[in-house]
């Protein structure tokens, strides 16, 4: 892999990204051989302009601390850069002041020929770099990264920059332009860094920002193995032939963290893509502890989850959380990460932790019958049932309210060869995922979803009914179960097991307000729930364009239903769900005036 990121810096860097503006300074409109500095001109002088783009000459600093004042000249720069003219630089800088464009570029680049001695470089009136032009952090906010182009190199500024020194000994420089481009998403796809940028060990302090993009500041930060740890680097590479998609962050050794506080709205559902060549990874949600080890076993603190989808070539995770996500640690020893991007979707959450119960209440064999009722919680009824083993047995243990610090503070419940029943059902709320933690001290278990097939066996080796997916995490005893799909009831139980925090998730519609005038009135889709197809009716008010897009819980767009101009009077659009598997979906009608999100259930 080193080999292969070796080859990347010296490519020809690639910019998939959209550029709206774009001003240069290619000296091609001074004389052939017209002299600038000492003799002719005082430190500070404006030379000329260009674009809009003023140049001035400037004293040249040595790395020991003293100044000069050469010269510089308008020289042929077809031998090197291969274009018309550049200027030919011997112990001088030019300042390129770049305030008067009309916009503040995100990305400034210049060419040029290093024939001996050392450089200048400023940027935004930093302190002034002196000696050879490398990839560095040049000033806050603004990353310089140099690309070997063959007979010549190229910098790269990725940042805010108003103002550019830049000079040298034996140097030629051409080709200054600044840039404003655009991201196209609305994620982390580091499609705005430099190819082959590095950061980290050698280029960064540990909790440098190393760059915002779509109001999402990204920090380098120390990396924790199971003993010790390190602050090692990442750097920018090529994802397409692996994740899908332009550039990717490969991490070897560090951390980044995803600060999300800066974003209209605080998101409570994350989703990233990554591959994992090989060692462990570290993962962190809001400054929790930080977990250690392999990616499909992490473990989250309690209120959030992590699910993770083999996407073929590269594997995608989803963390939701019933609180806010205010920040995301993440990083890995052979790891690389695209497209953080950042959703709110709005839950109800309904939990069983058995906090209104006693330490020591006991229920099971001398205490209960089988399938008595125990008590209720939040509206969920707890019943005991008995415990089933693989070859048909049935027992009638006992379960006991104790603490169990693995699993978290307060009240669980321990189980011995019993199960708990919980009854989900609760009037006008339609649950689509359940999670639960528990820690297993020997034997196995049982899992039945909705009244279906007893599972007995490893909790990580359980089966569901279809239309459901389990995902399980496990670290030494303790794990955490996540269950999808339009849960009813929930039977598990154990030999030597502990359970807590048993939680259900209901995803409520996200309805935006309407105004009388609107261009668009959306209604409920009908029927709902509905098995396979429905009916969605809508009334235009004025001739405009519509968008109509359906999503699953997740955020994932599952279908697209118009994408045109409407005429005023009333509509249906007709929806087959197709094989989509039972759930929540959503779907959300937008116009140029407006946007709305309404709910609906497909169940068969």
């Amino acid at each position: 892999m080193k080999k292969q990121l070796t080859i990347f810096v010296f490519m020809i860097v690639l910019f998939p990204v959209i550029a709206l503006s774009q001003n240069c300074v290619d000296f091609e409109s001074l004389t052939l051989g017209q002299e600038y500095g000492t003799g002719i001109n005082s430190p500070g002088d404006v030379i000329f302009t260009e674009s809009d783009i003023s140049v001035a000459v400037e004293e040249f600093y040595w790395t020991n601390g003293g100044s000069t004042f050469g010269l510089c000249h308008v020289a042929d720069g077809a031998g090197g850069i291969n274009s018309g003219q550049g200027m030919s630089i011997s112990n001088i800088n030019l300042l390129f002041d770049i305030a008067g464009i009309g916009y503040v570029p995100n990305r400034v680049t210049f060419d040029f020929v290093d024939q001996g001695g050392n450089e200048n470089i400023s940027v935004n009136g930093s302190p002034i770099h002196a000696g050879e032009l490398f990839d560095t952090l040049i000033a806050p906010g603004v990353y310089m990264t140099i690309v070997d182009m063959g007979t010549y190199k190229k910098g790269v500024l990725t940042g805010l920059v108003t103002k550019l020194l830049v000079g040298g000994q034996e140097f030629f420089l051409d080709n200054i332009c600044a840039e404003l481009v655009e991201d196209p998403s609305d994620c982390v796809d580091f499609e705005l860094l430099p190819l082959g940028a590095h950061y980290g060990s050698g280029y960064n302090a540990i909790g440098d920002v190393i760059f915002t993009e779509n109001d999402i500041s990204v920090s380098v930060e120390y990396f924790n193995w199971t003993s010790g740890g390190t602050f090692g680097t990442c750097t920018v590479i090529d994802a397409a032939s692996s994740i899908g998609s332009g550039q990717a962050m490969w991490t070897s050794n560090i951390n980044l963290r995803f600060d999300f506080t800066d974003l209209n709205e605080t998101p409570n559902q994350v989703i990233f893509d990554f591959t994992d060549e090989g060692g462990f990874e570290n993962i962190s949600v809001n400054g929790q502890p930080i977990f250690v080890g392999e990616l499909g076993n992490a473990v989250l603190p309690a209120g959030f989850n992590i699910f993770i989808s083999d996407m073929g070539t590269y594997q995608r995770a989803t963390i939701t959380g019933q609180a806010p996500i205010t920040e995301l640690l993440i990083g890995g020893q052979e790891f690389a990460i695209d497209n953080i991007c950042t959703s709110y979707i709005e839950f109800e959450t309904y939990c069983v932790d058995f906090e209104t119960l006693n330490e020591g209440d006991l229920f099971g064999t001398g205490y209960n019958n089988p399938g008595d009722e125990i008590f209720t919680q939040n509206g969920f009824s707890v019943s005991v049932q008995n415990f089933l083993d693989g070859a048909g047995g049935t027992y009638f243990g006992t379960a006991e309210v104790m603490s169990n610090p693995d699993i978290g503070a307060g009240n669980s419940m321990q189980q011995s060869n019993i199960n708990l029943l919980y009854n989900f059902m609760i009037a006008d709320v339609y649950l689509n995922m359940i999670t639960f933690d528990f820690a297993d001290y020997g034997g196995f278990e049982n899992l039945s979803v909705n009244g279906d097939g007893m599972y007995y066996g490893e909790l990580e080796d359980a089966v569901v009914p279809q239309g459901f997916s389990i995902h399980v995490t496990k670290v030494g005893n303790v794990g955490r179960v996540m269950i999808e799909g339009p849960i009813v009831s929930l039977i598990v139980g154990g030999q030597e097991f502990y359970i807590d925090n048993i939680c259900a998730y209901a995803m409520v519609s996200v309805e935006e307000p309407v105004t009388a005038d609107a261009d668009v009135v959306v209604s409920q889709n009908y029927p709902n729930p509905f098995d396979h197809t429905t009916t969605i009716p809508f009334e235009v008010n004025k001739p405009t364009h519509v968008n109509v897009t359906v999503y699953d819980y997740l955020g994932c767009s599952v279908a697209k239903l118009a994408d045109g101009e409407y005429t005023k009077g009333k509509h249906t659009l007709n929806w087959d769900a197709g094989n989509l598997p039972d759930g929540i979906y959503f779907y959300r009608f937008s116009t140029p005036q407006l946007t709305v999100t309404k709910k609906m259930s497909l169940v068969r």
